[in-house]
């Protein structure tokens, strides 16, 4: 009987998955496609399995595992459709988060690495590398020096050179969030070190007979290799193609696969569908191109997930994998002009609204233009945080927040923003203590009154024209400080669309009673005495039709249902806002679902 397949959580290396018995979902039938172009650049998300993918690669073209082939892929599709290339290569391997991010002399940190990756390369190619080309590389010190060197050494033994570069951007990334421009342009400069090297890596490309056949780089933005080599000139940024859509991450029938497996030996005791369920709202919807409709899950999230799950009888408390949490410095600097926000802050404004925003993807540019608008949402697609959703809208793609994970990231970016003009107020753990009165009390009126103070507060959004989007937003983000809630902006119930709408999440909170459906409404300043009055009751009437008529939509009453947990009491709330002071906040008659 085969023994039982072991979940690998963090895992990076092909050659582990054999070594320690670990399930691995096949990616080895992109390979034919991957050689149709020779040097390749992929951009993913964090956490979507680009270093095991490339670990993958780099297994298969090397020379050196030529004897192990069959060991190390078996079971796998390409085991039975091997390439002409497979096996014909010295392969470099180079992992850029490997390098220690030391700002005081980060040339030297990138030098070491990169020199002891050449030493392990020379030592394990040496059949092909001659004594007098190791002593020769031996006596240079830059990276970019001692690989032309030894490329005239490879050249010389008659082999091919595949370099695969993985998280190519991390320590510049690094370098932005924390040190900000003047350091990354020193170094992505003309003259810059990391520009060089990627020089280097483009002449040894060309020639009567170039050294370096196959190149394959992975990264999270395309920002940093804009910058260092003029739009990657030299290859071809497969990120956006659609056959290569899923060529990372989990499609549905992977996941399925995935449990039945565990199911099947025993495993996993919970129920499947209601396991894929929750991973659906929080792991999956990732597109990779607006031509696909078919979506993938994080990798690492569905792993955590199972990891979480396995041989237990609860679903785990914490559904948000904490190594996907980003950090956020680097963007919030990115909707300031010293302490007032830009632009780039009505486009949070109307992702948070709608969940979506239409824009086409830049796939290319520099660090310089980072915070022009259409360059802006293309970074947040590279990041992650929005994705295709297979749709156009007046001949633009329609982006779209993929899913809960995501949702809870933004609103942490968000509130990350808030925090700078806020300085140190202890706000947080205010506002989450109104939060749990008004998901296990009832008592909403408190988080709402808590809510107008910190508006308030935030006296640099006032200044923004759409005041009652910019109101919607604040209160989406101010009612996720926990996660109570699944929240739904402009959720689409009984033919018509509730601006704010609470969904108990009770696989971590069974015991939770309270669900909201909210509208918020907004009156310009212009309106002042009797007119203002009357208009406030126009706006509580209309809410109040609307609010009846939401609450009465069949497939939300499903959703709404808590069994076997109990009911839940769903509380309608109006919320008036007359410009950025609340004049009117209370709840209709509650509705009750079992």
């Amino acid at each position: 009987m085969e023994k039982l397949k072991s979940i690998q959580y963090g895992i990076s290396s092909f050659a582990d998955i054999s070594e320690r018995n670990a399930y691995y979902v096949d990616k080895t039938m992109f390979i034919p496609e991957i050689e149709k172009t020779p040097f390749n650049f992929l951009i993913r998300p964090r956490r979507f399995g680009k270093s095991m993918f490339l670990s993958m690669l780099a297994l298969y073209y090397d020379i050196a595992n030529k004897d192990n082939f069959d060991i190390l892929f078996k079971d796998t599709w390409i085991l039975s459709n091997q390439t002409e290339e497979r096996s014909k290569y010295l392969v470099l391997y180079l992992d850029f988060s490997a390098v220690k991010q030391a700002t005081d002399d980060l040339q030297k940190s990138f030098n070491d690495y990169c020199n002891i990756e050449i030493w392990a390369f020379m030592k394990n190619y040496k059949v092909f590398i001659s004594d007098d080309i190791v002593e020769m590389v031996n006596t240079f010190y830059s990276a970019s020096e001692k690989l032309n060197i030894l490329a005239h050494g490879i050249r010389a033994a008659n082999q091919k050179l595949y370099i695969f570069i993985d998280e190519y951007d991390n320590f510049t990334n690094a370098l932005l969030s924390e040190e900000g421009a003047e350091l990354y342009q020193k170094i992505t400069c003309q003259n810059g070190f990391f520009k060089d090297f990627f020089r280097t890596l483009k002449s040894l490309t060309s020639g009567m007979k170039p050294t370096l056949s196959r190149l394959f780089m992975t990264g999270v933005s395309p920002i940093t290799l804009d910058d260092v080599s003029s739009g990657f000139n030299i290859g071809t940024n497969i990120s956006l193609m659609p056959k290569f859509n899923n060529i990372l991450g989990f499609t549905e029938k992977d996941v399925s696969d995935i449990f039945d497996y565990y199911i099947n030996a025993g495993q996993y005791p919970l129920n499947k569908d209601k396991a894929i369920h929750l991973l659906n709202k929080w792991y999956n919807n990732y597109i990779f191109s607006e031509n696909k409709t078919e979506s993938v899950y994080n990798t690492d999230g569905v792993i955590y997930f199972l990891i979480s799950t396995i041989n237990e009888n609860i679903f785990p408390r914490e559904i948000i994998d904490e190594n996907l949490r980003m950090d956020y410095t680097k963007l919030q600097n990115l909707v300031f002009h010293g302490d007032e926000l830009n632009g780039n802050f009505d486009i949070l404004t109307e992702i948070i609204n709608t969940g979506m925003i239409s824009a086409n993807i830049n796939k290319s540019f520099p660090f310089s233009l980072l915070k022009d608008p259409k360059n802006y949402i293309s970074f947040l697609y590279f990041l992650g945080l929005l994705t295709y959703t297979g749709k156009t809208l007046k001949g633009k793609a329609l982006l779209q927040i993929p899913n809960e994970t995501i949702k809870h990231l933004v609103y942490d970016y968000i509130k990350g923003i808030l925090r700078k003009p806020y300085g140190r107020l202890n706000w947080v753990d205010d506002l989450v203590n109104c939060m749990s009165n008004m998901a296990y009390d009832g008592d909403f009126k408190p988080a709402f009154d808590y809510i107008q103070k910190l508006l308030k507060i935030q006296t640099s959004v006032r200044d923004f024209r759409d005041g009652e989007a910019v109101i919607k937003t604040f209160h989406l983000i101010y009612l996720n400080i926990n996660d109570f809630y699944i929240s739904y902006s402009e959720k689409e119930m009984n033919k018509g669309f509730a601006d704010i709408t609470l969904f108990p999440f009770y696989q971590k909170y069974p015991d939770m009673k309270f669900a909201y459906l909210i509208e918020l409404k907004y009156i310009k300043k212009d309106f002042e005495g009797e007119k203002l009055s009357q208009e406030i009751e126009k706006n509580i009437q209309e809410a109040t039709e609307q609010l009846e008529k939401y609450s009465d939509d069949h497939h939300s009453k499903k959703e709404f249902s808590i069994a076997p947990f109990g009911s839940v009491i769903l509380k309608k709330i109006i919320v008036v806002y007359h410009g950025w002071e609340m004049v009117f906040c209370s709840d209709l008659p509650t509705s009750i679902y079992d």
